[in-house]
């Protein structure tokens, strides 16, 4: 029996992934999607309740939900994609992507694999971060915080957002940032100074405590030096992601110092045929929208290296 061979094997399917599979199949690119976990990546899984405020078409938001679930039905539309349940414990040089069941071999391979939540790995953090003892690193369920003291922790879009996400159902709402001045979209930072949310700035978290769930945190100010003790309910960790790189370390795929996989202009790694989409990719803007652009310019690439039409023959520039 011959072995079957697909034009594009995608591995991960979150935003980026499934996005990419979209624009393979309008391709007409055989393609296979293999996930080891739930369709649609994190906001499927930790926050498919947020509002996602800035993709493009959805002036009023739209939640992680909705996107990945017109995302699926997108692909279940095209003929060309395939999409499987499947845990890939290596990517070979010449594009075998092994699971523990079975070998499928492409032409191809995009490695979506996307990022995880970073731990800040203070005292007392391990001890509440699971069986819903008051560490996040996510507003998952909002009414979780419904009449509780939050404390968010972070900077970025994903510790701003989850303050907005929840400032009117806590009892009281703070977010502790070590800088000056946030990173998050103007916007964003701008309605939450407007909000009753009270802003800590130049301080770190340095140990959360309690006995069974959270009940306090110690935080200092890294400009004067002073301790506070906060008393509070939950904690919500939003200070930033890790790159889901290591089962490629062995691939020889090249990345920068922190994980992030390195592409040129058209998502392609310094290993021929093998690409790389998302959040994975070293220098992203970690928004949905770049993930779906990346899908896009990924794919032209890939219809050109498999189908080689006259326009892909051109040099760049041309």
């Amino acid at each position: 029996m011959k072995e079957e061979i697909w034009d594009v094997i995608i591995v991960g399917g979150g935003p980026a992934g499934l996005t990419t599979a979209i624009m393979c199949g309008s391709r007409h690119l055989k393609t296979l999607v293999l996930e080891s976990n739930k369709w649609g990546g994190m906001p499927s899984s930790l926050y498919p309740d947020k509002i996602i405020p800035n993709y493009p078409g959805f002036p009023d938001g739209i939640t992680g939900m909705e996107l990945v679930q017109r995302w699926l039905k997108h692909i279940k539309k095209s003929e060309f994609a395939t999409m499987k349940i499947a845990t890939v414990t290596e990517i070979t040089k010449n594009r075998a992507v092994k699971t523990p069941e079975e070998t499928y071999m492409g032409k191809t391979v995009v490695i979506a694999t996307g990022t995880r939540p970073r731990m800040l790995g203070i005292p007392g953090e391990a001890k509440f971060n699971k069986g819903n003892k008051g560490v996040y690193y996510y507003v998952t369920h909002r009414e979780e915080f419904r009449g509780k003291k939050t404390l968010v922790v972070g900077g970025g879009d994903t510790a701003v957002d989850a303050v907005l996400d929840i400032v009117d159902v806590t009892d009281e709402i703070y977010i502790a940032h070590r800088r000056e001045k946030f990173r998050a979209l103007d916007d964003s930072v701008k309605k939450m100074e407007e909000s009753k949310t009270e802003i800590l700035l130049n301080t770190e978290v340095k140990e959360i405590r309690g006995s069974n769930k959270v009940e306090e945190v110690v935080l200092l100010n890294n400009k004067t030096k002073k301790k506070q003790i906060l008393k509070i309910d939950k904690v919500v960790l939003a200070v930033g992601l890790v790159p889901n790189g290591e089962i490629f370390k062995k691939l020889g795929v090249k990345m920068g110092e922190k994980g992030y996989i390195i592409t040129d202009e058209e998502q392609q790694t310094n290993i021929e045929g093998i690409f790389a989409v998302g959040d994975i990719v070293r220098g992203s803007f970690r928004l949905l929208i770049v993930g779906a652009a990346h899908g896009a310019i990924a794919s032209q690439k890939i219809y050109g290296h498999i189908k080689k039409p006259y326009w892909a023959e051109k040099k760049k520039g041309q």
